[in-house]
């Protein structure tokens, strides 16, 4: 994949905090679509914006194999028909408020393609932590996500 695009520190809230350290992990971005929709969660538990799906990319792991895992586990999704790199890569620095940690993430966005809205139950951690919401391609503009975030969308609908 490419260079990093942008760095973006986060503001107010989530922002990075004094006294804790950072941990820096590599990251796969998921940008979930299906039709003319596009996937988010919607945390349960913590006061964050809706998010991609996002997630760690284990020692050993391909990037791929990441962003098949992660849709797996948080979404439950399968019937995946393409799964494309974004030139979007960007790191974040931010305040993981369920983790207590500071962040520096490194993200590598991916469009994942659906053939259906097929899925599989996902972990009962995983629901009780989020919920999946889909919205249409008209209503990103006015969504309350992290800038990241929106930028990674923006950049897969935009390419």
């Amino acid at each position: 994949m490419g260079n990093i695009v942008f760095t973006y520190d986060e503001q107010g809230e989530y922002a990075p905090r004094e006294g804790f350290d950072f941990v820096k992990r590599d990251n796969i971005a998921a940008i979930i679509k299906y039709q003319e929709e596009y996937l988010l969660l919607k945390y349960n538990n913590v006061n964050y914006s809706k998010s991609l799906v996002t997630g760690g990319i284990e020692k050993g792991e391909n990037m791929v194999d990441a962003v098949k895992r992660e849709v797996l586990e948080e979404t439950g999704y399968l019937d995946i028909d393409s799964i494309t790199p974004i030139d979007c890569i960007n790191i974040f620095r931010f305040f993981v408020e369920h983790k207590h940690q500071n962040r520096e993430a490194t993200y590598y966005p991916f469009l994942v393609t659906l053939n259906s809205k097929e899925k599989v139950d996902i972990a009962d951690l995983e629901k009780e932590e989020h919920e999946c919401i889909w919205i249409k391609e008209n209503e990103v503009d006015s969504l309350d996500i992290f800038d990241n975030h929106r930028r990674m969308l923006n950049n897969a609908i935009n390419e």
